[in-house]
């Protein structure tokens, strides 16, 4: 369901202040330490520089400082002294009249300065110094130098400091801080703030791209965005649709700061903005040449190396759209057209295939098919997969009806995450193909694409399958290809060790590439039969090679595969950064498949850390892309992992909702999906029936050599109440298997089935040592429950205090083994404030003066902390409350 729901309050108001905490304290320390007299934060227009001089005034305000607020602009620049007006209390009578004598006006402001500041420090802020008048300079930096205030300005990038400030540099008096743009991570951070909700990170990435960062673009496209529907909320998560688009407020704005180009720096800029990079030894006349480097100084236009050689564009996205609609459609068509004729009549014209066949097309003029062809093969290889298809598909319209240009087509719709289009170009394809056929590859390469095109848009595994019987047989050329693709379908039919098994038959060394290529599609089996160390080489091997073949696997994949065995191998930050890496690269190339596979991944590494509310937004952000952009068959994946994670947080009739939309097939058909439903029943009092479905999937899986998932079903089947059969089964696939995780599991539900007080504490810290916060958290309460059923009550309300405290770093679980450790009384705030200042070191006296308590009360409370952790001493409480102490951290 997509709602677009009414513009959030917070988007036409103040926007928080993220990603300038540093700077404002730096601001803050420069305006309090003696002798510096000026700070000037400099940035471009719309960074924010005037929000931070206005927090920074504010805080210093707060601490007693005596503000003015001096507002510089062009329209009083030719008025002596009058921005002034409001610090020196005087009327434009007074101004004139002591402004007639350079020494009477500073020897009053002097004056008044003093009295001023005899009420507290005095800091005067100006917004863009720049505009100030020269009079009101002089008395200002006369004034700062004296010490009679201090000064913070604001200056955007490029515009020359007025020379009485410039001045205060020679004698150290003055500080210079350049606000640089937002980052992604502060994006990242902001949205969700500003739009109410979980912002798809997909989502920030197309925005920090358009804006840059500038914190006024961002306003400005978000606001945009949401009021032509855009930018909309799909279950629960806010999603962008296209590219951002610039509000008329940020046109006017930037047509403010071009209106003053000279005619030759404005034919520069068209010509960029039409053709987005151009060589620079394309641009030859002498006056615009002069004027590329002058907009380049003036931070315009980026000349950036490519190759050997130099291109040129604008260096913002939104600056190239707002030139380019100012751009009459004829103008625009001419100089296309003309740097067609100069691309093609320099020597290297072949280096810019791809840009001769875009500007043909962007000019309405996309030449014959054989150009664009070469043209979209090109930019396969530069991964940019929406010109791909663009060009493919206008070669088509050009008479292209080659099943190359067809299979480039599809292979491009795949990663756009446009599978039916694909399907419907492949369908072409192979009817070509079976009417003249060239080549058993060609062949090999339109089915196994059908295949990957069938398994990706709606998990049609069986029909894939079916596709490619015999094929090896019919087209044994090509057989190593199709044998591959045979061994990726029968993974995900949860069938490991056939696909092993189709593998093997490849008997031929094959070249280097086509090695790297079988151990990509060897890693799956491995990892499901729980073989992590073979599966963790053949990906290290292939990373490190070189040998991989782009145009087959590319290292994206290789790197996203790298990750799941990492986790598998219970190195969760490892497989966290390699997956976080995947997705960037993904959304870099808009590789929508990649990027979906890369959501999911990081999910699941964050449920088995433990961190819920972390593995929702990435849930949500899958389920989001899926719905937009897809492919769809990543939506009821997304469902399942989402839903099980709001179970797990007791989050009931959420968990039942977001499970609802998917087909109840795939409750029987996929491990994954079972896996959400069992969640969700034993939530709403079903256990008995989870575990029993759980139990029955978990021997298929066995029996098909699938150990990773099933372990994972093993262990859940213990959470869920059932431990006995769950070791029974586990044991087995740790024989058999050398994952370390999957040994764990088998620990843990042997533990579990035998009520060890020992065996599970031990689990406990070995979960908590490898990052699984809720498995130790569960499994450490377990612990404490069974010391507490055998008598040993400080035992067990140390064991229960660590419990709770991994579960408080877990975003909300609320699972039937953690509820099993309430049974030990909490500490209260006040306890465990007290408790965790102790265990980092701090004396009791200490902890009485920092809490504006007595020792007495102090030394009550961590009485009754001992008590209820079942700790004697203070050296124990840091353990218990998992706190590293002072001396240790440092």
């Amino acid at each position: 369901m997509t709602s677009t729901p009414p513009v959030p309050p917070a988007v036409p108001g103040a926007w928080p202040m993220v990603g300038r905490d540093g700077m404002l304290a730096r601001t803050r320390t420069a305006l309090t330490s003696d002798g510096l007299a000026l700070v000037v934060l400099s940035g471009e227009a719309g960074v924010g520089k005037s929000r931070l001089a206005a927090e920074a005034a504010e805080l210093l305000e707060a601490e007693g400082w005596r503000i003015s607020r001096v507002m510089a602009s062009a329209s009083l620049s030719d008025v002596p002294l009058a921005a002034l007006i409001p610090l020196m209390g005087a009327t434009r009578q007074d101004i004139t009249r002591i402004g007639a004598d350079t020494a009477t006006l500073m020897a009053f402001a002097r004056d008044l300065a003093a009295e001023r500041r005899r009420e507290g420090p005095l800091l005067v802020v100006v917004d863009d110094v720049p505009q100030l008048d020269a009079l009101s300079v002089a008395v200002l930096a006369q004034l700062a130098s004296a010490g009679a205030l201090a000064v913070l300005a604001t200056a955007r990038d490029g515009e020359p400091l007025p020379e009485p400030l410039v001045a205060l540099w020679t004698s150290d008096r003055a500080l210079r801080l350049a606000l640089e743009p937002l980052s992604l991570d502060d994006l990242d951070a902001l949205l969700p703030a500003v739009l109410g909700g979980t912002v798809a990170h997909q989502t920030a990435v197309a925005l920090h791209g358009a804006s840059g960062g500038n914190p006024l673009f961002v306003r400005e496209l978000v606001a945009h965005a949401l009021a032509t529907g855009a930018l909309s909320e799909h279950h629960g998560t806010w999603l962008l649709s296209g590219a951002p688009g610039g509000s008329r407020a940020l046109d006017e704005l930037i047509a403010a700061r071009l209106a003053d180009l000279d005619p030759a720096a404005r034919e520069v800029m068209e010509r960029l903005a039409v053709c987005q990079t151009v060589p620079v030894a394309h641009i030859v006349e002498p006056p615009l040449r002069a004027a590329l480097g002058r907009l380049e100084q003036a931070q315009l236009v980026q000349v950036r190396p490519e190759g050997q050689r130099f291109v040129a564009a604008i260096a913002h996205p939104q600056y190239a759209a707002a030139m380019r609609q100012t751009v009459p459609t004829l103008r625009r068509i001419d100089l296309l057209l003309d740097h067609v004729a100069r691309a093609e009549g320099a020597a290297d014209r072949e280096r810019d295939a791809v840009r001769i066949a875009t500007w043909r097309l962007d000019a309405g003029a996309p030449g014959d098919a054989a150009l664009l062809t070469d043209a979209a093969r090109l930019a396969l290889l530069a991964d940019d997969f929406e010109l791909v298809a663009r060009l493919a598909e206008a070669a088509e319209r050009s008479g292209g009806s080659d099943p190359e240009l067809l299979l480039l087509r599809a292979d491009a719709l795949i990663k756009l995450g446009r599978v039916d289009e694909a399907l419907r170009a492949l369908e072409r394809a192979r009817t070509l193909d079976e009417a003249a056929p060239a080549d058993a590859h060609r062949s090999a390469r339109i089915l196994t694409m059908t295949a990957t095109a069938l398994i990706t848009v709606s998990g049609r595994f069986e029909e894939a399958l079916a596709l490619l019987e015999g094929a090896p047989e019919r087209l044994p050329a090509a057989a190593r290809r199709l044998r591959q693709a045979r061994a990726r379908i029968l993974v995900g039919l949860e069938r490991p060790r056939d696909a092993l098994a189709e593998l093997a038959l490849i008997t031929d060394a094959g070249t280097p590439a086509e090695q790297a290529e079988l151990a990509v599609n060897s890693v799956v089996p491995y990892l499901a039969l729980g073989r992590s160390e073979e599966a963790l080489e053949a990906t290290e091997r292939v990373l490190a090679s070189g040998d991989l073949d782009e145009a087959v696997v590319p290292r994206r994949v290789a790197a996203l595969m790298r990750s799941v065995v990492l986790a598998q191998a219970c190195r969760l930050e490892e497989a966290r950064s390699a997956a976080a890496d995947a997705l960037a690269e993904a959304i870099m190339v808009d590789d929508a498949l990649r990027a979906r596979q890369a959501e999911f991944t990081l999910a699941a590494v964050h449920i088995s850390m433990g961190r819920l509310e972390t593995a929702a937004r990435w849930a949500k952000d899958a389920i989001a892309g899926a719905r937009a952009r897809g492919p769809a068959g990543y939506e009821p994946l997304g469902r399942a992992l989402l839903a099980r994670v709001r179970a797990q947080q007791g989050q009931r009739a959420e968990a039942r909702a977001t499970l609802a939309p998917v087909p109840e097939r795939l409750i029987d058909d996929d491990s994954l999906v079972l896996l959400a439903w069992a969640w969700v029943e034993a939530s709403e009092g079903g256990a008995a029936a989870a575990r029993q479905r759980i139990a029955e999937r978990t021997r298929l899986r066995v029996a098909s050599g699938d150990l990773d998932f099933a372990s994972v079903l093993a262990l859940d089947l213990a959470r869920l109440g059932d431990p006995a059969t769950a070791a029974e089964l586990l044991a087995g696939m740790a024989e058999e298997s050398t994952a370390p995780v999957i040994a764990l599991r088998a620990r843990t539900a042997r533990a579990m089935a035998d009520d060890d007080t020992e065996q599970l504490a031990a689990a406990g810290e070995a979960w908590e040592r490898h990052g699984y916060l809720l498995h130790a958290a569960e499994t450490l309460a377990l612990a404490a429950e069974a010391a507490r059923r055998e008598g040993r009550a400080r035992e067990a309300a140390q064991l229960a205090g660590r419990a709770r405290t991994l579960a408080e770093r877990t975003e909300g679980a609320s699972t039937g083994p953690l509820a099993v450790g309430e049974q030990v009384e909490p500490l209260t705030p006040r306890e465990r404030e007290i408790a965790s200042l102790a265990a980092r070191g701090l004396a009791s006296n200490e902890i009485a003066a920092r809490l504006f308590l007595s020792p007495r009360t102090v030394s009550n409370h961590l009485q009754s902390a001992y008590a209820k952790l079942g700790v004697r001493r203070r050296t124990e409480l840091a353990t218990a409350l998992g706190i590293v102490p002072i001396e240790q951290s440092a």
